[in-house]
């Protein structure tokens, strides 16, 4: 549940008082008026104590505040000296960074972002809001596509928790061509996002093979008990790097593609490149012939089909006949 402003604004205070090397050990009747004082609020010793019970609990819900009422002082410290919610001040630099990030943060949205993600947000709008109310009253300048939340991502914590802990996943997969439901174990390396849609990424005990998994097709997944099977670093950074999409045509390594472009088409490639290996070799009327090294994969062709007669497929001869058959 995220941290709202009048809570947070409690926090403060008692992460003040307790800090404060002059009057160590502050008691909850000092804490009281000073919220008083501070906030114009008159908060009870029990809205105090679950607020002291809040800022111990584990990030996203709390702060991990080492917070203790110490008996013999008949008070509260910090038993980590150092500590503070506020973590390291910021800087004139810093905030006026932040102030320029928040319309950012708005625009991109948390439709897409896991709950944890989503909590950490909230805490990190709610506390610049809190030290900089301006922040929230200027004028919208960006603005952003911001897609509905896509089905499967409520998936996205399981499995990047699976990734991170090398533990294996069993779920259920519906194939869209051939209509039917699947079970199926993987061992995921990697989630991955593309085109604004996200896949996991690992070895499939199924297929006996790295495979890729749209999340949006993942139903009913849970963590296996069983030996992770640890992929092949070369294997793995050959399907990192070397695609444009997701999904490669099958029996297809990397090859040398070429295609034409027409004017219009050429300053789409040399504006927005689909890959490192991407070359342009320009001609004088504008047209040109582009040239990219990389795996083949569905997406790559559909990319190409998406310009019309102003992209033409010059090599490999096998792709050609393949992008036919998509039209």
């Amino acid at each position: 549940m995220p941290i709202n402003k009048n809570a947070l604004g409690r926090y403060k205070v008692i992460d003040m008082l307790v800090r404060n090397n002059m009057r160590p050990y502050p008691t909850m009747e000092e804490i009281i008026e000073a919220c008083r004082e501070k906030l114009g609020i008159d908060p009870s010793v029990h809205t105090i104590q679950k607020d002291i019970n809040r800022m111990k609990l584990d990030p996203p819900e709390g702060f991990s505040a080492p917070l203790e009422y110490n008996t013999s002082k008949r008070g509260y410290e910090y038993l980590d000296p150092n500590y503070s919610i506020s973590g390291i001040p910021l800087s004139d630099s810093d905030i006026d960074t932040i102030k320029e990030s928040i319309d950012l943060i708005r625009n991109i949205g948390r439709s897409q972002m896991s709950e944890k993600f989503n909590s950490a947000m909230e805490k990190i709008l709610t506390t610049v809001l809190e030290e900089f109310p301006q922040a929230n009253s200027k004028r919208q300048i960006l603005h952003t596509m911001t897609p509905p939340a896509a089905r499967g991502f409520e998936h996205f914590d399981l499995f990047y928790s699976a990734c991170r802990e090398k533990r294996p996943v069993s779920f259920v997969h519906y194939s869209y061509k051939k209509r039917e439901f699947k079970s199926i174990t993987i061992h995921p390396y990697m989630i991955k996002e593309f085109d604004n849609k996200w896949y996991i990424m690992g070895y499939s005990e199924n297929h006996k093979l790295l495979r890729t998994f749209g999340l949006d097709r993942v139903f009913d997944p849970f963590i296996l008990k069983k030996t992770f099977i640890s992929p092949d670093p070369q294997s793995l950074a050959v399907n990192t790097h070397d695609y444009y999409g997701v999904f490669p045509i099958p029996q297809q390594k990397m090859q040398k593609m070429k295609i034409e472009a027409s004017a219009l088409a050429t300053e789409y490639f040399q504006a927005y490149p689909i890959h490192e290996s991407q070359k342009v070799k320009k001609d004088p009327d504008g047209f040109s012939t582009i040239s990219f090294h990389l795996i083949p994969t569905i997406e790559l062709t559909r990319l190409f089909l998406s310009y019309g007669r102003h992209v033409k497929i010059i090599s490999p001869e096998w792709l050609i006949e393949f992008t036919e058959n998509l039209k």
